[in-house]
């Protein structure tokens, strides 16, 4: 079987990690496993075209750019896939035109997020593109069922769940040095919350705990988090680490992880902290409701309250035996539910069964 997934850009991302991570294990399992970026390969293409993977690139202008459609038509007939897979609004939107009026190779979407930013003229070219795809995969059930109500038909409609690679690496027990270590990580964009960690920190600062808080990531909220750290005086415990290529070590390290973002369909930085076997502090989010047991793997808070994820952190410290014995449950249901071999058996799964019904 050969798959082609086609994505805008390979940028630090939670869907551009899967991408990245289903292509590798494709080739474990013996499929021709290519990656087509729309607009430039971005800075982790070279992470799997090292390993022989194909990494093609259109170089699509920002927002409408019409020479795509010709150029992506032309590049999946060259490479003949049976299954063309797509991630994220932008590769969506043109894959689906591309295969119009009728197509020889499989299309599956990837929805991975509960994208309530979308203006009208989002949602109705997603109306009417609806049924130019042969299935639409929601990361958790809490996306399939935004995309259920928004309109699209069940019978279009799959969930798998979000897996990434684990190589079984043992780190340290969290919460065992004198000064505990805070980290999060991920793109600094208003939607993931970052910009309120130095509340968080203002408030444990308030309690008298003794911390230290690093942020993995970079991002146009990056100058509102340094204002907020030098305002809130607490350049001493907060730092800004930026983009760094040893992330999944940075985060086994710590102590406590914490997300604190307002919407993800199922992030992967919170499935990377369990497997590391981290206690994490994170929103409410739609997409871990029923799919992390609160309070028994994973401290869950309401969205946008500093006060709250503080709260939460601060109970971790003050029961570090408790804490551990949640991350231990975490990594159990990690390893079981969100492994990138269960994730990509699952999306195989799909593609056969869409190419028999094709057939």
């Amino acid at each position: 079987m050969k798959v082609l997934q086609v994505i805008e850009s390979l940028t630090a991302g939670g869907a551009e990690r899967l991408v990245i991570e289903l292509a590798g294990e494709y080739v474990s399992l013996g499929v021709d496993s290519h990656v087509l970026c729309l607009s430039s390969p971005g800075p982790w293409a070279s992470r799997i075209s090292e390993n022989g993977i194909y990494v093609g690139c259109l170089d699509k202008r920002p927002g409408i750019d019409l020479r795509v459609l010709p150029r992506l038509r032309k590049t999946i007939a060259s490479l003949r896939p049976d299954v063309v897979h797509t991630h994220l609004f932008t590769a969506n939107l043109w894959t689906r035109l591309a295969g119009l009026p009728r197509r020889d190779w499989g299309l599956v979407v990837t929805l991975h997020n509960i994208d309530n930013w979308r203006g009208r003229t989002h949602l109705f070219a997603d109306s009417l593109l609806a049924h130019a795809a042969d299935c639409y995969v929601g990361v958790s059930g809490a996306v399939t069922d935004y995309y259920a109500g928004l309109g699209l038909s069940r019978s279009r409609l799959a969930t798998i769940l979000n897996g990434i690679h684990s190589n079984g690496e043992l780190f340290p027990q969290p919460l065992t040095r004198p000064v505990p270590l805070l980290r999060a990580c991920g793109r600094l964009v208003e939607k993931k919350g970052f910009a309120l960690l130095p509340s968080v920190a203002s408030f444990l600062k308030k309690r008298g705990i003794d911390f230290k808080m690093e942020i993995i990531g970079d991002g146009p909220e990056r100058g509102k988090i340094e204002a907020a750290i030098h305002l809130l005086g607490l350049a001493d415990c907060v730092h800004l680490l930026g983009e760094r290529d040893d992330a999944r070590r940075l985060i086994g390290e710590c102590d406590v992880f914490i997300m604190p973002s307002f919407g993800e369909g199922l992030p992967l930085v919170v499935l990377e902290a369990l497997h590391a076997g981290r206690p994490v502090v994170t929103t409410d989010l739609p997409g871990l409701a029923g799919v992390v047991d609160n309070g028994a793997e994973a401290l869950l808070v309401p969205m946008g309250s500093p006060r709250d994820i503080a709260g939460a952190v601060a109970s971790l410290i003050a029961c570090p035996d408790q804490a551990r014995a949640m991350a231990r449950a975490g990594r159990v249901r990690a390893k079981k539910h969100f492994s990138i071999e269960r994730t990509a058996a699952s999306y195989l799964d799909l593609y056969k069964s869409l190419l028999k019904s094709r057939s």
